[in-house]
């Protein structure tokens, strides 16, 4: 999958875009280089094309709780280019297969307070609001 490091790189832009992130194309580089080497520290699906090139991603990243005794992941990043034709809710299938098939317990992730759309997306598949605040500390 390093091979997908280009058009990843053309997602992950347009990702921020929409969702009012600042793209650095070497943050993104650092970021996507581990999970396409292997899946020691989480998975990238492409979402299949439409037309020449993929329609979108998801990624995930892996990690442990003991409050539900063993592994969960985040879904980290979550694009697709073509919306309001279900391809969304059919990504979340296939990585939600994938993850029971992992061991995974529970998907965590985080929306922005002003994207309803994606929360609509989610609620339709099953996953609920949490009433625990995130909270993050740089460290560089």
């Amino acid at each position: 999958m390093p091979d997908d490091l280009e058009i990843l790189l053309e997602l992950v832009s347009e990702y921020c875009d929409a969702d009012d992130h600042v793209f650095d194309a070497t943050v993104a580089r650092n970021g996507l280089g581990p999970l396409l080497a292997d899946d020691t520290f989480g998975a990238i699906w492409m979402i299949e094309p439409t037309g020449d090139s993929a329609d979108g991603y998801i990624v995930v990243t892996w990690g442990w709780s003991i409050e539900i005794g063993g592994l969960d992941v985040v879904l980290d990043e979550f694009y697709v280019r073509t919306r309001g034709q279900g391809r969304g809710g059919e990504a979340l299938r296939v990585i939600e297969a994938d993850c029971r098939e992992r061991g995974v317990k529970r998907i965590f992730l985080e929306t922005e307070l002003t994207n309803e759309a994606a929360r609509r997306l989610y609620a339709r598949h099953g996953y609920i609001a949490d009433t625990s605040v995130w909270m993050s500390k740089e460290l560089i």
